[in-house]
């Protein structure tokens, strides 16, 4: 548009220069014939109008300099907002980048705290879990033992003072019980032991043949006893001791659970922050480098319009330059006195035959003039018509180039006006131009924004979505599961009761031959009609089950 708009400026001004030369090159013929015979020198009505159009061509340029100079004010203005905006966008992708890098090592070690995390999640539950086993078998351990032990100790604590204080009524008492606390006391010598059995053994002979050596058999029976209660107190402080550190290992591994969960919450907003970061600085950035790419090519182009317009306004300047030298040149050649006095010999007082030969040659000058402006105008074509007849009127011809010259002058001054008016709608509209574009990329970019955020929306939406699903699977699984561990526990429950059952209706049998006194008979059952009936005719109504 530059381009355009320089070469349509430089045509025009050379059309309005020859249109300008030819017009008063004829009206200065056409003057000076007409009023040869009033005026001593006419020539000099042709230096006052080379003068005149000297005067107009240099104020027209004054002009065109001052629109120039307001064009490369644009140019240099403009150069200088597009270079700051060019080293901005270079500086804030290179921040860009290093906030990037930044962010993305920052989630990589979020990322890898997270997994720390988790793992130390893992490996307190872990803890907890292997705590708990072994605590489960430490006090399974210590409940056998310490029933083993106040058994023991209760059959010593019975037998003892028996033993003191009736012999005879002990004899008559089970001793299996004892027997069973002699065989499993420990810190006793052998002899000790087989002495204690040999003794309780010997309990079925007769009073007669018993050897009295009870003080010694109460001696190692309270040796026994005060060895298992010892053991006893021992294992019960054991016990406690284990259950604190139990308890203590517990609450421990549950506070580090508790911060390892939190950890792993934070660290999973945080990597979840870090990412959306990461995405929205890398938009940025490719949204600046889009932009420093339009700036520089922007830029670039400028440059070279700037430089192509002032080359073409030095060639518009050159041909304005020529133009008032050559004027310059011409009113100097006929201001010149030698000059002026050759015109005058050359014009000396008319005779109606030298006005008749000058007419003839000044219309022939003034036809040449105005071929040699290539111009379609009406008032040119009646103006050589009129010189090409043969009885010519210079007053009506005069007349003609004057109104022509007013004509010629409002249509310049019109010209002018709609130069500047025109020039400033160029400018105007681009202008306008680069906001619509600037805008424009901004919406394409603000358009992009959105889309990539849609995108990401829908990416999020559909792995809630998964989430849900997956967790919805797990419930299921786990309420499965928990079904199948629950009649697991129902069948196991029951099958211990009925073991346990079945073990206290065998050792109630063994009681019965070994140590009748505890043994407790079977209630009786009361028959229904139809079970009486059944058993009459041989049929098995089930055993009684053993007593509570």
């Amino acid at each position: 548009s530059l381009h355009r708009r320089a070469d349509a400026t430089r045509k025009c001004h050379l059309i309005f220069s020859e249109m300008r030369v030819a017009v008063t090159f004829v009206a200065a013929a056409v003057a000076s014939s007409s009023r040869a015979a009033e005026t001593a020198n006419p020539i000099r009505r042709v230096v006052s109008l080379l003068q005149s159009m000297q005067v107009k061509i240099e104020a027209e340029g004054e002009k065109q300099d001052k629109l120039f100079a307001k064009f490369q004010c644009y140019c240099e203005s403009n150069t200088a907002k597009l270079a700051d905006s060019i080293t901005d966008a270079k500086a804030k992708i290179d921040s860009l980048g290093t906030d990037i890098e930044s962010s993305t090592q920052d989630r990589t070690q979020t990322v890898a705290d997270l997994a720390a995390a988790k793992e130390n999640r893992e490996s307190s539950n872990k803890a907890i879990a292997d705590a708990t086993a072994q605590r489960n078998k430490d006090n399974a351990a210590f409940e056998s033992t310490s029933t083993d032990l106040k058994t023991n100790i209760a059959a010593l604590d019975k037998a003892i003072p028996a033993i003191e204080n009736n012999m005879e009524a002990f004899m008559q008492t089970g001793t299996s019980a004892l027997l069973q606390a002699v065989r499993s006391a420990r810190d006793v010598s052998e002899y000790d032991r087989t002495t204690v059995q040999s003794f309780l053994q010997a309990r079925g002979q007769s009073a007669e043949g018993y050897t009295p050596q009870s003080g010694e058999i109460v001696g190692i029976l309270k040796q026994m006893q005060d060895t298992m209660k010892a053991d006893l107190k021992e294992a019960t402080t054991k016990e406690a001791e284990a259950l604190a550190d139990f308890n203590e290992l517990v609450a421990s591994q549950n506070k580090a659970i508790q911060a390892a969960t939190d950890s792993i919450e934070e660290k999973t907003e945080q990597s979840g922050s870090l990412a959306v970061q990461i995405v929205q600085l890398k938009n940025e950035k490719s949204d600046v480098a889009e932009q420093l790419e339009a700036d520089t090519g922007y830029s670039e182009q400028l440059g070279k319009d700037c430089e192509q317009q002032t080359k073409d306004y030095a060639a518009v300047k050159q041909t304005r330059a020529d133009e008032l030298l050559a004027i310059a040149d011409t009113v100097k050649i006929l201001n010149d006195d030698d000059v002026l006095d050759l015109f005058k010999k050359a014009l000396p007082a008319s005779s109606l035959l030298q006005v008749q030969t000058t007419q003839k040659e000044v219309a022939a000058q003034a036809l040449a003039a105005l071929k040699g402006a290539h111009s379609k105008r009406p008032g040119l074509d009646l103006i050589a018509l009129a010189l090409h007849g043969k009885k010519m009127s210079f007053d009506k011809v005069i007349k003609m180039i004057d109104e022509m010259k007013d004509a010629l002058h409002k249509e310049q001054k019109d010209d002018d006006s709609k130069k500047e008016y025109c020039n400033k709608e160029f400018d105007e509209t681009e202008d306008k131009m680069k906001d619509l574009k600037h805008t424009k990329e901004g919406l394409d970019q603000k358009i992009g924004n959105l889309h990539d955020e849609i995108k990401e929306t829908k990416e999020s939406i559909a792995s809630l979505e998964q989430g849900i699903k997956d967790l919805d699977k797990a419930v299921a699984e786990a309420t499965e599961q928990r079904k199948e561990e629950h009649e697991e526990y129902v069948s196991s429950t029951a099958e211990n009761q009925a073991a346990v059952d079945l073990l206290g209706f065998a050792k109630n049998r063994l009681q019965k031959f070994y140590n009748p006194k505890q043994y407790k008979a079977a209630p009786k059952r009361e028959l229904s009609e139809e079970e009486k009936m059944y058993a009459a005719y041989g049929g098995d109504i089930g055993t009684t089950p053993a007593p509570e």
